[in-house]
């Protein structure tokens, strides 16, 4: 069992999401840099990217260059919504999500987010969150 958004947990998100046969198809055609910034997590802010690149996807930690889009978010809304228990858009829309940066890019990508929602949904049975 890994706690959520430790070391571990990054070393094992990195080897799904580059290992994941849908998700490397869905994001053919897609070059996406997104950032993402947790606070209160027990490990102090943790900082992180994620990257596409015409059907290459990986994880940095930190995250590195400059992103399309970039989320902040508090440690227990990102729990929420990593055990599928909170959807993004209703994050965002009752303000525990916000957004920065490119907001049309995040909705050309759709199919490739969707599909990487479901590489890092495959981790939850082996995290403490």
């Amino acid at each position: 069992m890994t706690r959520y958004l430790s070391d571990d947990w990054f070393t094992a998100a990195a080897a799904a999401l580059s290992a994941d046969p849908s998700l490397a198809e869905a994001s053919q055609g897609v070059t996406l840099g997104l950032d993402y910034e947790v606070t209160g997590t027990p490990f102090g802010k943790r900082r992180y990217g994620i990257r596409f690149d015409d059907g290459t996807v990986r994880l940095e930690v930190p995250p590195e260059g400059e992103p399309d889009a970039s989320f902040t978010v508090d440690y227990d809304t990102a729990c929420e919504i990593a055990r599928g228990a909170l959807p993004v858009q209703v994050a965002f829309m009752q303000g525990r999500l916000k957004l920065g940066g490119d907001v049309a890019v995040l909705l050309r990508s759709g199919p490739a987010l969707d599909d990487l929602g479901d590489a890092l949904a495959r981790l939850r049975d082996d995290t403490e969150f």
